[in-house]
């Protein structure tokens, strides 16, 4: 199959989908927290739908690596719209009920279990290795453009009376129409393997096997895991901050995760002109800055300062996760992509539940401190993965 420098698809349908989904968590996460008053119902949700992800996560590799990667995405979407327009009708919109939030939440991260791996697994194939960090970068900016545009759309939405729940649904069931259809007209060809098609279990005990062989591998999944956990930890508190000691304005909420996504976005340009070397060391300065911000957010309640730890944030995040993933992709054989980062997306989504649990129901103890514990959690992850990385590499 001939590689580019470039796909449409490929860059297009990330961002199509990552704004009906932003909308849709916007959504979700105000008209959740305005109902109940607290993060508990919330944190459930995160943390059942987190529990979803590692389950599929362990089934993704094998069928990644020895299925049709593309009809693979386009499943994964048809699942995803099919749930949308489907709860669209089911759901009640002022009060949705725990068990429609958990069955919807379920099903759509049924989807995302599969077309995450299968995405970041298609790339390679598809874009040349030296054009691989810039692709990633400039898909990752759109994403982050997403989610700049998707909180103003959604606190102007949130000012129109009759719109609720169910209309934040039914846009997301259109963007995952267009990423599907983009998918389905992406040209692609399976490149044939000689290996034999492996049991799930084989599957994953292989995998592990090669990420344990290089410790960069083992380095990029354990701070992914870490990173990311406290990431989406973070993001739960934001509603909370908001609605307890900034008035309950849904425009300060659309603000903060607008500047979010802009310090993503800036952090996206900022890899399209980076050189390669220097990453390890680069993505550890990234994440002690995220730390160091969490730390400050809990110790000043003060909303510009959590407007400044939004913009900072972001654009360490994104930074390390550009990066990360830019060496995995490097270091991987195309063989062994699927199963990679099924073990990548294991990392992070289990101990997901345990954050969103956590977090959702100290939140309402710790309030604005739980920034504080968050950065401190960060802290000890980031020493603790180098002191396993030296320990690894001493031996």
């Amino acid at each position: 199959m001939k590689v580019r420098n470039f796909s449409w698809p490929l860059f297009l349908s990330p961002f199509i989908s990552r704004m009906g989904d932003s909308l849709y968590i916007f959504g979700l996460n105000w008209f959740v927290v305005k109902a109940t008053g607290t993060t508990s119902l919330l944190g459930m949700v995160q943390a059942f739908g987190g529990i979803v992800l590692l389950l599929g996560d362990f089934f993704c590799g094998v069928l990644i690596d020895n299925y049709n990667r593309k009809r693979i995405l386009v499943a994964s979407e048809f699942i995803s719209l099919a749930a949308c327009f489907s709860f669209a009708f089911i759901v009640n919109p002022n009060n949705p009920a725990p068990w429609q939030l958990l069955t919807l939440t379920g099903v759509l991260d049924v989807g995302l279990a599969f077309s995450l791996p299968a995405a970041k697994a298609i790339v390679p194939e598809v874009i040349h290795s030296k054009a691989l960090q810039r692709f990633n970068a400039l898909s990752n900016t759109t994403i982050n453009l997403a989610d700049v545009v998707a909180p103003l759309i959604g606190g102007l939405l949130l000012t129109i009376k009759w719109i609720n729940f169910r209309e934040f649904l039914a846009i997301n069931g259109i963007s995952f129409t267009i990423s599907f259809l983009l998918f389905v007209f992406m040209p692609y060809k399976m490149q044939e393997s000689t290996r034999e098609r492996l049991s799930i279990f084989d599957s994953l005990a292989s995998g592990f096997k090669y990420v344990l062989k290089s410790p960069l591998l083992i380095e990029n999944v354990a701070l992914s895991g870490v990173a990311n956990v406290m990431y989406a930890a973070a993001r739960l508190v934001l509603p909370y901050d908001v609605n307890h000691f900034y008035g309950g304005k849904s425009a300060l909420y659309s603000i903060l995760l607008s500047a979010l996504a802009i310090g993503g976005i800036l952090g996206g340009l900022r890899l399209t002109f980076e050189s390669g070397r220097g990453q390890r060391e680069k993505n550890y300065r990234d994440l002690i800055i995220a730390s160091g911000m969490l730390m400050i957010t809990g110790i000043f309640k003060f909303y510009p300062v959590l407007l400044v730890f939004a913009l900072v944030y972001g654009f360490s995040m994104a930074s390390f996760n550009i990066r990360a993933f830019t060496v995995t992709q490097d270091l991987t054989d195309n063989q062994y992509l699927g199963r990679i980062f099924g073990i990548w997306f294991i990392a992070i989504d289990g101990l997901q539940p345990i954050g969103s649990f956590v977090f959702g129901w100290a939140t309402d103890y710790l309030h604005n401190w739980s920034f504080l514990a968050i950065g401190i959690c960060l802290a000890i992850g980031i020493v603790a993965v180098n002191h396993m990385i030296k320990g690894m590499k001493k031996a």
